[in-house]
């Protein structure tokens, strides 16, 4: 091979490492560190949109400081459209009304979806809730943001707004109890472009 070849070979090598760890394809979030870091708590607000399940951290003046994407309620459990406070932040919580019976011993699965399950719980099982890292509930009828996989630009919870792990960790960090949390039905994305 010469060695035009190989710097060929290189740069395009280059290009797609380049590309793949570029927020916009390996990542479903993008933020600007130095918004973000010279931001506090008490400046922050959250905007999401249901059109286009994207949710933004606002800081100083209103600015973008955080991009992601998020998943919202299906049809029949519709994220409510409204401006919440935060009302309670946790960083681990399990949910009390999702979840599974697993073994008591094993923690082997018995029933996947317990909200499915009619009947008596298993013998020798117990419940245990979905984990929902980086929890913030928005009602006390159990809506919140947290943590959550999902497909992009898919409708897939049961009312709460799901984010991507590592954007919620960082909207987590920049907000407190009392925070305001808008979400509206409307697209969002020439208001808030990158």
């Amino acid at each position: 091979m010469s060695a035009r070849s190989v710097k060929l070979v290189l740069l395009v090598l280059t290009g797609v490492l380049f590309v793949s760890c570029s927020p916009q394809t390996v990542s479903s979030y993008r933020f600007r560190p130095l918004g973000y870091y010279a931001t506090a708590p008490e400046q922050t607000k959250i905007v999401v949109s249901l059109w286009d399940q994207k949710a933004w951290l606002l800081g100083k003046e209103g600015r973008v400081i955080l991009e992601t994407d998020v998943s919202t309620g299906v049809p029949g459990f519709e994220t409510p459209e409204g401006v919440f406070p935060v009302l309670e932040r946790l960083r681990a919580k399990r949910s009390n009304r999702y979840g599974k019976y697993v073994t008591i011993e094993s923690r082997e699965v018995v029933i996947e979806k317990s909200w499915e399950h009619k009947g008596p719980v298993p013998p020798g099982t117990e419940y245990e809730g979905i984990l929902m890292p980086h929890w913030m509930r928005l009602t006390w009828d159990g809506v919140g943001m947290h943590e959550g996989k999902f497909r992009k630009r898919y409708r897939s919870s049961f009312g709460c707004i799901r984010v991507h792990p590592r954007a919620q960790e960082r909207i987590f960090n920049k907000t407190m109890v009392g925070t305001e949390v808008e979400v509206v039905a409307e697209s969002l994305i020439e208001k808030y472009s990158w």
